[in-house]
């Protein structure tokens, strides 16, 4: 994913999307794998460390939940 792709608009609002629906999702279901980015696999604790510090990574797995429609 190119940065340009994704404003900082968009960003914060997929983030908030994010976020709204990691606090619905099942403590036990949490380490589960939910994106591959980089083919790197990332569960939803790994996903939400990432998006809550702002990471790159985070960028890239919010435009791949995007992408996937688990964010609209």
């Amino acid at each position: 994913m190119e940065d340009e792709d994704m404003n900082k608009q968009e960003y914060e609002l997929l983030k908030a999307k994010f976020l709204k629906l990691f606090a619905n999702v099942p403590r036990p279901l949490r380490k589960e794998i939910i994106v591959l980015v980089n083919e790197m696999p990332l569960s939803w604790d790994t996903a939400y460390g990432e998006v809550q510090k702002d990471t790159k990574e985070a960028k890239n797995l919010l435009y791949h939940l995007k992408k996937m429609e688990v964010l609209k």
